[in-house]
């Protein structure tokens, strides 16, 4: 504990400085005044924990060296030295926030005494800082759990349970959203669904994040009554709903971990669990039950569908294209097979009208047939795998010109982000400008950029936010609607994701 004495006495002064070290080992004398304008200097350079210091001094007393302190933000505790028992000083002090005051001439027992409850206070205050810098709110907690960022120590299980009711040992139900693709477009109307049904009540508490590094949303059930009954619930209220509402509806998981240790692997396996969708019908909740029990046959090739959607692309029927794209869905799904068989098929789909357009003598762009059969070995939804083939169609039978230069290409992509990212542009529309496809678009960004085009106009939101918050005077809901976020919730998510801190955590810290 450093220390600073300010006592116009100086054989009080003195002898302070000599006795404190033999106290307690602890306590470090860092500077020593005669008045309340000197040590008012040494505070301001030492910063000192605490401040032992007299009332009547000469130059400026002690209350008002403290008072004017406290106007600069210093934060330390205070202890008053004074001859009079009558101590007519108490409203001021009480307001100053000095923790206590010793009567002259001083008890060594008293002393002792105070400078104890003092150092008890100060590691007190910095256990529950160390915590509330690092786990700032409930949502922080889960998240950093979900990331297996989390220590879970004494400290810990105790700041979640005496702040939030959590107990970290406890039973944890999670629910992921995954929106895929649609994730920017539609978190928003995912979110304002989802809400309704997760009002905290007596069966549980609920607490549900948005990631966009994993495009979902995800919803934490703890101090759960009955787990199964919630999955169920989830199972025949929510998902079916949600797939009935909403134009995109997430794609829906659910795990049960014990402990919030556990929260990082069972959103793991969460991820894992979503590649299997294209394997159940839409509208089902995936859980770890079904895809043990999950029973799956090899799948055939059909080589006649292939031979179809080759005859529709070499003609130009893009009607007849769509209906055999269906056909051939409809036969992946008649049996149950392994997700891995589904995309390898349609990835050799690729390959056999690559080698129909080269028949027709169009020259397709290598780099984006390449990142189509690449998405496709990704892809978890039927949807997303009618866009890539409806993209290799377009790709194929197609009559636009290739950029003349990657390069400027991705030069004009980011200005026209840079100037119209606050107006919520979508990779889409920005493709429909340039005149290439939204894919090969995409692709480019990534390689050139090293960024993803979400990722280019989030970057350039939160360096707005920055500058905004740190050159204006601007409301948070200000600042969100001049960036491009209808919701400045959702904003402050987004920011605190992107730079450790909630934006006006961000504004205070550097102003």
């Amino acid at each position: 504990m450093k220390i600073i004495i300010v006592e116009d006495e100086k054989s009080i002064r003195n002898g302070l400085v000599k006795m404190l070290p033999k106290l307690d080992p602890e306590y470090e004398v860092v500077g020593s005044a005669k008045d309340g304008l000197e040590g008012y200097q040494q505070i301001l350079a030492e910063q000192p924990d605490l401040v032992i210091m007299d009332i009547e001094m000469p130059e400026m007393d002690g209350l008002t060296m403290l008072e004017k302190l406290r106007e600069t933000g210093f934060t330390g505790k205070a202890v008053v030295l004074t001859a009079y028992s009558d101590f007519s000083y108490a409203k001021r002090a009480i307001e100053l926030g000095i923790e206590n005051y010793l009567l002259k001439p001083i008890k060594i027992d008293e002393l002792k005494k105070t400078l104890g409850a003092v150092s008890a206070s100060l590691k007190q205050e910095a256990g529950t800082r160390k915590i509330q810098e690092k786990l700032l709110s409930l949502e922080q907690i889960f998240r950093s759990a979900l990331l297996a960022e989390l220590t879970v120590d004494e400290e810990l299980e105790a700041y979640a349970e005496n702040t939030y009711g959590l107990n970290s040992h406890g039973t944890f139900g999670i629910l992921m959203a995954y929106l895929s693709d649609y994730y920017d477009g539609y978190y928003e109307p995912a979110e304002r669904f989802l809400e309704p049904y997760l009002n905290t009540g007596s069966e549980y508490s609920v607490c549900m994040l948005t990631t966009v590094r994993h495009r979902s949303i995800v919803v934490i059930f703890y101090n759960m009554k009955d787990p199964e009954k919630i999955r169920s619930w989830c199972e025949k209220l929510v998902v079916p709903s949600a797939y009935s509402n909403l134009e995109h509806p997430p794609i829906f998981g659910w795990t049960v971990c014990q402990g919030l240790t556990e929260l990082a692997s069972g959103f793991e396996k969460l991820e894992e669990a979503r590649m299997w969708k294209l394997c159940f019908p839409e509208g089902r909740l995936m859980t770890e039950e079904e895809l043990s029990a999950a029973r799956t046959v090899p799948l055939k090739y059909s080589l006649d569908l292939e031979s179809q959607l080759k005859q529709a692309v070499v003609k130009r029927d893009r009607e007849a294209y769509d209906r055999i794209l269906e056909q051939t869905i409809a036969y992946c799904v008649e049996e149950p097979h392994h997700p891995d068989e589904i995309r390898e098929a349609w990835a050799r789909l690729v390959v056999a009208m690559i080698t129909v357009s080269d028949s027709m003598g169009r020259v397709t762009d290598n780099i984006s047939m390449r990142h189509i059969v690449g998405e496709l070995s990704q892809a978890i939804s039927w949807q997303r795998i009618r866009e890539l083939m409806q993209s290799v169609y377009d790709e194929i039978t197609g009559t636009q010109e290739q950029p003349e230069s990657v390069s400027l290409l991705v030069k004009r992509a980011l200005s026209m982000i840079e100037t119209y990212y606050n107006q919520g542009i979508t990779l889409e529309e920005l493709a429909e400008r340039l005149c290439v496809t939204d894919e090969y678009l995409s692709m480019l960004i990534k390689k050139e950029t090293g960024m993803s085009f979400t990722e280019t106009v989030r970057k350039m939101r939160i360096e707005r936010i920055k500058e905004l918050l740190l050159h204006s005077g601007l409301k948070l809901n200000q600042i969100a609607e001049m960036v491009g976020y209808s919701d400045p919730k959702y904003m402050s998510k987004v920011f605190k994701e992107e730079v450790g801190m909630l934006p006006a955590q961000f504004r205070k810290q550097n102003h």
